[in-house]
């Protein structure tokens, strides 16, 4: 093998900028590469990533196994040349350096790579060399001594103090330079981890938590304190020493990687056990880490597969995303320099993107995916223009989830659209589309915080037929639960055999009823009737008579032939009767007539076409008799 080749983990997408919200994306997708130093060096400065020790089983410290490179990050100001003269004067040599995508001129950000000449497989020596170069150098962030960390690339595209030959030994740097001062670096890394605590003092503990709350006696306390949503029961229970995450990143990694879904839910046997999310009496479930080294909640009967926010979703039946990550950070006693109300809020929206332009969305929730396929450009606009206006916590509705305001017109300004009629009317059936999916929530007034409704009607004035009229919106948090009821009205939409063109308060009303039709419509679920008296909104006499008489002509084409088309019914009223409907007005209607007279709409395979004679290329949708 070349002598420049190592063996790393490394991700070869190349990013324009950080990819703060991408992290996760990035941590999964490293892979073991064996790779020459110039084609890391040429890769890194233009945006790929990598981590120096190689790990295998996993992507945490624990997972470590060997490690040939070795990464220092400056980004206390030091001028790159001062940092490169320093380490030369010292007789260490790196291989390469880059700067990062943070790096101004003005506030020097940037690497060092070093290489030893031999593969180190000792994590001893390794942690110890990692704090040598440190400790000796410098002015390093202390977080690059992790085994596990990672390194994002930078924008720079050119490769700084190139000398891809240069190497470094171990023991000689250790035995040259190693100060006592240095072990601080070790132990600062191992304080971090979650330090576990014996049977005995589990114990202690919860005995004494049970002395300050009353619990019925063989329950299992613990689930009954999530379900409760009981934080002082289990912070005094779990007993979690405090943690301050630099960034929500490290916070997602400790969660997943390091709780114990075990002890949270007080389970002796993680192999074999009862399952706590219904009345078990068998053992169902067990508790498994994957390969990335998730932990995972596994129930074989009900066939559900959590991570431990999941299962806390599930358990305590939160309804708000946030609600269950702040009972997280409260049973286990964590915090975050960066946990405003609103960074909280643009991340959830992060992750909601992250999973639509990556077709993660797809594997979640398949069939709304595609029912909604051509509305994902405006749902991702709508989720864009949330995260920018998440003013305060005062703007959000009772489930903690940002409530704001757009007008048709704007969101189809902000698609690049002709602002024409045709295209407002039609941002608004894609808006229905989602809101029926329960992707966003339209309110009603309310709903709507009195200051952002004020701020509202100032700024779109009152000119509904314009396109400014405004609605507000929601977006509700993809919890577990939510993502079923997605889903479950996706599937509704496909058996309904809804299209964008006949979207309306009367296809709605007509095939679901007012509930369904008000909760999309709200701002017009109300009328005055002629009395003047306010009222809950029907259909129209026009769209009654409408709808009689497109039931007339498909009742009777059944009767003379067996089966009825929607073309059919839009020339036999137009050639015949001399009465103008159009397929969007039999869209509109047809699901309350198959209702009201007992018939469906199929496809035309070869038993139904040789049926009813059916001359035709193709497999056309017919309507015919539900026979059951």
């Amino acid at each position: 093998m070349n002598d420049n080749n190592i063996k790393c983990m490394y991700f070869n997408h190349r990013f324009k900028e950080k990819p703060n919200d991408k992290v996760g994306w990035v941590q999964k997708s490293l892979t073991q590469a064996d790779i020459t130093i110039e084609n890391l060096a040429d890769a890194l400065v233009n945006g790929a990533s990598f981590k120096p020790g190689v790990l295998v089983g996993g992507n945490k410290a624990k997972n470590w196994t060997q490690q040939q490179l070795f990464g220092l990050d400056f980004d206390d100001g030091i001028r790159i040349e001062e940092a490169y003269n320093k380490v030369s004067s010292l007789g260490i040599t790196p291989c390469f350096m880059y700067t990062t995508f943070s790096h101004k001129e003005e506030h020097h950000k940037f690497r060092m790579i070093f290489c030893n000449d031999t593969v180190i497989t000792d994590g001893n020596i390794r942690d110890r060399l990692q704090a040598t170069l440190m400790g000796v150098i410098g002015g390093i962030d202390e977080v690059c001594f992790n085994r596990d960390r990672l390194f994002f690339g930078g924008k720079g595209q050119v490769v700084l103090h190139p000398d891809y030959e240069a190497r470094i030994n171990a023991e000689s740097i250790i035995e040259k330079y190693w100060n006592k001062d240095y072990e601080q670096y070790i132990s600062n890394a191992k304080s971090k981890s979650k330090k576990k605590k014996s049977t005995a003092a589990f114990s202690k503990s919860k005995d004494k938590a049970n002395t300050d709350k009353e619990y019925q006696p063989y329950e299992n306390f613990n689930v009954k304190a999530i379900k409760e949503h009981d934080v002082e029961y289990l912070r005094k229970v779990l007993a979690h020493e405090p943690i301050e995450f630099e960034n929500k990143n490290e916070f997602w990694d400790y969660i997943y990687s390091e709780l114990d879904i075990a002890e949270l839910i007080d389970i002796d046997n993680p192999c074999s056990f009862c399952c706590v999310l219904h009345d078990d009496h068998n053992p169902s479930a067990n508790i498994f880490t994957t390969q990335n080294g998730v932990q995972k909640y596994r129930c074989c009967s009900e066939n559900l597969t959590l991570n431990i926010k999941q299962l806390i979703e599930m358990l305590g039946n939160f309804k708000s995303e946030y609600k269950a990550i702040q009972f997280i950070m409260d049973i286990y006693n964590l915090s975050i320099k960066e946990s405003q109300w609103s960074i909280e809020q643009r991340e959830n929206i992060d992750l909601m993107i992250s999973n639509i332009t990556l077709n993660k969305f797809k594997e979640l929730c398949p069939q709304a995916d595609k029912n909604i396929k051509n509305a994902k450009d405006t749902f991702l606009m709508m989720l864009s223009i949330a995260r920018n206006n998440v003013y305060s916590e005062k703007f959000s509705n009772n489930d903690g989830e940002i409530v704001f305001f757009v007008t048709h017109k704007r969101l189809a300004e902000c698609l690049g659209m002709n602002t024409n009629q045709k295209r407002i009317d039609k941002v608004g059936k894609y808006i229905k589309m989602l809101v029926y999916h329960d992707l966003i929530r339209i309110l009603d007034d309310s709903q709507i915080p009195k200051e952002l409704l004020m701020k509202a009607i100032k700024y779109s004035g009152t000119d509904k037929r314009s396109g400014n009229h405004v609605n507000f919106y929601a977006i509700p948090s993809w919890v577990i639960q939510q993502l079923s009821t997605i889903e479950n009205n996706g599937v509704r939409w496909k058996e309904k055999g809804y299209r964008i063109a006949g979207i309306s308060f009367d296809m709605f009303y007509r095939s679901e009823g007012f509930d369904v039709a008000a909760s999309l419509y709200p701002q017009y679920k109300k009328k005055k009737n002629e009395d003047g008296e306010i009222v809950n909104r029907t259909t129209t006499k026009t769209s009654d008579e409408r709808t009689l008489k497109i039931s007339e002509v498909i009742l009777n084409c059944i009767r003379g032939k067996g089966y009825c088309t929607e073309k059919e019914v839009v020339y036999i009223l137009g050639n015949k009767y001399r009465y103008v409907v159009t397929e969007t007005q039999i869209k509109r209607s047809l699901n309350e007539i198959m209702d009201s007279y007992g018939l469906k709409k199929v496809k035309a395979n070869k038993v139904l076409k040789e049926q009813y004679n059916i001359d035709s290329e193709g497999y056309p949708n017919i309507i015919i008799e539900d026979v059951i």
